[in-house]
């Protein structure tokens, strides 16, 4: 009911009696006032009760009005955001929530909600916009559901006061975001360093079931066609060393995200040198573990999180020769992937000198296959070609260049550079949603495409298993042999 209903219709309400003759029924009568049959029963109960009080609508405000806080709560508040901000941690309403709520007292004995802290501080001005960003929500989440069957390393190099470079490792446990060793070390980024900080953390913690590392050659030379003594290191103890693509670094996001907070708690305590920052990175680990408050993990810290969860740790080591067949895989994919693309006419030193131009006799150059084409896909252009008909695919591949393999039973496309294959299907091409020239991409029979979307995954589902229902019922249609 939008409006309140005024005293002339409640009294007619009140006074209304259905037993008159030629009366209207008690629906008939709802209808001329526009009102239901529940508001016509519970106005008249009212009316038993308070007699001419009916006649009037009831308050709209609040049995329990919302409470307000006085200028002691706000400035606790704000000192508790100050020196979050100070020491260099999240000074956000949820963190500064979990601060007021392990203090021995607090202003009146009462904590405000997050919501509250958020409105307290920002009417005094205490508050950093921040600028409208993706939600959430829309993200697929990558992330492992037992603790040690995931660990991600990286390491990124930090100034310290004395204007030296040291190098910060972090190592932290995928599913629970403990931090199971972060350490510095002088040197530039390289495998010894990263051996070392394995090393220390699988004495302490056990080895885990997997490590991911992106494609530094300090940390992973398997792309290399190499076995690294990362990858020994961690093979003898059980644990596979996986990557992720080139150029995608939101695979590792747990850990990028990660330097933000390790790089502002450095930066709020200024080390001077090296001996300072391995101190702070102790107290980090501390914090960060047993106190900070985690959204992730539903404001649990990663301690809690790491007691919590089944362990999944490695079990037994892993055999040389299957580092050495990823090796060789990578490699092959390296020489595939050269032979697709030219080599560049110019050739700049380390100095920016242009060095001299080889003559066609002198420079290697490897020709591409004559079943084999370097194509390049564009937003307003997203499709493949084959044999006339245009395949659509979906806005992820725009922007990227191809190379596309036709053999006499397969339709590849594949990254010219890493060899992956993107797209492919079994020839001769079958489709069931096909206008004209063009087709869709997930209504191919036997169609495969790395990292799909959602719904291009959905509908090609659906598709998939239209075919096996017709194969069933027309064998001899589906059988090219």
């Amino acid at each position: 009911m939008p409006n309140a209903l005024s005293p002339r219709v409640r009294a007619m309400i009140i006074n209304f009696d259905p037993t008159q003759p030629d009366a209207l029924t008690v629906s008939e009568f709802c209808k001329t006032q526009k009102i239901s049959r529940s508001i016509f029963y519970r106005l008249r109960e009212r009316a038993t009760q308070e007699s001419a009080g009916a006649l009037h609508p009831r308050s709209r405000s609040p049995k329990q009005p919302s409470r307000r806080y006085g200028p002691d709560v706000i400035n606790e508040l704000v000192r508790i955001r100050k020196e979050l901000k100070k020491d260099g941690w999240d000074y956000g309403p949820k963190t500064i929530h979990y601060e007021a709520t392990i203090l021995d007292e607090f202003p009146g004995d009462r904590i405000p909600s997050v919501a509250t802290i958020a409105r307290l501080l920002a009417s005094v001005g205490h508050v950093e916009r921040s600028p409208r960003k993706r939600p959430k929500s829309s993200y697929l989440p990558f992330v492992r559901s037992t603790a040690m069957a995931l660990w991600q390393l990286d390491a990124f190099e930090y100034r310290t006061g004395s204007d030296q470079v040291v190098t910060v490792y972090q190592l932290i446990d995928d599913a629970t975001r403990f931090d199971v060793g972060s350490s510095a070390y002088a040197h530039h980024e390289n495998s010894g360093h990263a051996q070392q900080v394995l090393a220390t953390a699988i004495t302490e913690y056990g080895p885990p079931k997997e490590v991911l590392i992106d494609n530094s050659k300090a940390f992973n030379q398997l792309r290399g066609g190499t076995v690294g003594i990362v990858e020994a290191y961690l093979a003898s103890q059980g644990s596979m060393p996986i990557t992720g693509l080139p150029g995608r670094p939101t695979t590792q996001g747990k850990n990028e995200r990660s330097h933000q907070t390790i790089q502002r708690f450095l930066k709020a305590n200024r080390p001077h040198d090296l001996a300072d920052v391995q101190k702070l990175l102790r107290r980090f680990r501390e914090h960060y573990n047993q106190r900070r408050p985690h959204q992730s993990l539903n404001q649990a810290t990663p301690q809690m999180a790491w007691e919590l969860l089944e362990h999944t740790p490695a079990t037994e080591p892993i055999p040389m020769v299957v580092l050495e067949a990823k090796a060789a895989e990578y490699l092959m994919k390296r020489r595939i992937g050269s032979s697709a693309v030219d080599r560049a006419d110019v050739v700049v030193s380390k100095t920016g000198d242009i060095l001299k131009k080889l003559t066609d006799e002198q420079q290697p150059r490897m020709e591409r296959e004559s079943h084999q084409l370097l194509i390049r896909v564009s937003k307003d252009n997203c499709q493949a070609y084959y044999r006339g008909k245009q395949i659509s695919l979906p806005q992820t591949c725009a922007g990227r260049q191809f190379l596309r393999t036709t053999t006499e039973n397969e339709f590849i496309l594949s990254d010219p550079d890493t060899a992956e294959v993107v797209l492919s299907f079994p020839l001769p091409l079958v489709a069931l949603r096909v206008h004209g020239r063009f087709v869709a991409s997930y209504s191919i029979r036997g169609v495969h495409l790395a990292n799909p979307t959602k719904q291009w995954d959905r509908k090609a589902a659906e598709y998939q298993a239209v075919y096996e229902a017709r194969e069933e019922d027309m064998p001899e249609v589906f059988d090219y042999r």
